[in-house]
């Protein structure tokens, strides 16, 4: 099995960033957040960047790893990240129980309606 190299977003400055200057967009398993880069930046910074974000109110570490995983599987089926964007994918009461077949499917619907 390959698997794509994801530039991660480590910095919760970063983070913070996003869910403050980002537009989201839900869904029925998960929730995503997007800011498009500026000329300049997309340059510097031809991959997109991602952050999975499972939280402690939801479940357990259990429940949290394998939510992060569903994401992960969904956005690698989808094509990875897109060139030019910061991404948080957020995942909800509904995405550890989840196929990420069926993640999939509603990110890409997600991006769609996002536009990218």
């Amino acid at each position: 099995m390959t698997s794509r190299k994801v530039n991660t977003i480590a910095s919760s400055e970063a983070i913070g960033q996003i869910f403050k200057r980002g537009r989201r967009y839900n869904g029925d398993l998960l929730s995503l957040y997007s800011l498009s880069h500026t000329l300049q930046e997309a340059e510097t910074a031809p991959r997109g960047r991602v952050a999975f974000i499972a939280g402690k109110k939801l479940g357990g570490a259990v429940w949290r790893n394998r939510a992060k995983r569903v994401l992960r599987a969904a956005l690698a089926q989808v094509g990875g990240t897109p060139a030019g964007y910061d991404l948080l994918l957020v995942a909800n009461s509904r995405t550890a129980a989840s196929s990420s077949n069926d993640v999939a499917e509603e990110l890409a619907m997600l991006f769609r309606k996002a536009h990218i």
